[in-house]
């Protein structure tokens, strides 16, 4: 899935999935978190320096939800988009659909890769996807599943991959 694809970690934070995927042969990672976060994309750079990915990795601002010029003029074409424990806040679902939208349109055959944790029965992400024009592939893995209340899901575009 990594080995010479374009990849984009939303919400980086220490940036550890976008390194692993640098570590397993990616051609160029973007590892982005929010732009009023500069501590946190400082953080990112160094480890990008400890992990002498400098490369493969980039750090790039990216607010969710703030389609601008900046982010439509991205030539960037991901083959894999990053999410570790994105889906927290119920307030920023809706952004990170949108950004994850925009990133899908410039590969509709994209797929966004993420761990989402059920907190709620009545917080669930299938009226969001389906709002979005997007589904969700469970994908079976060891210590995600319905006792942990932990999903490993891949998420699509239904605009290339229909159910």
């Amino acid at each position: 899935m990594f080995h010479d694809a374009i990849v984009i970690e939303l919400g980086a934070g220490v940036g550890l999935p976008g390194l692993a995927a640098a570590s397993v042969g990616a051609r160029k990672v973007y590892l982005c978190d929010r732009a009023e976060h500069e501590d946190v994309l400082a953080l990112i750079q160094s480890n990008i320096s400890l992990n002498n990915h400098h490369d493969v990795c980039e750090v790039r601002p990216l607010t969710w939800g703030c389609i601008d010029t900046k982010l439509l003029a991205w030539t960037v074409k991901p083959d894999v988009i990053l999410g570790s424990d994105l889906f927290y806040r119920t307030a920023d679902f809706e952004p990170l659909l949108a950004t994850l939208t925009a990133l899908f349109e410039k590969n509709p055959q994209a797929v966004f890769v993420t761990v989402y944790e059920e907190r709620s029965a009545r917080r669930t992400l299938d009226p969001l996807l389906e709002l979005w024009n997007m589904r969700a592939e469970s994908v079976a893995f060891e210590g995600c599943d319905e006792q942990s209340n932990l999903f490993l899901y891949h998420i699509y575009s239904r605009a290339v991959h229909k159910s």
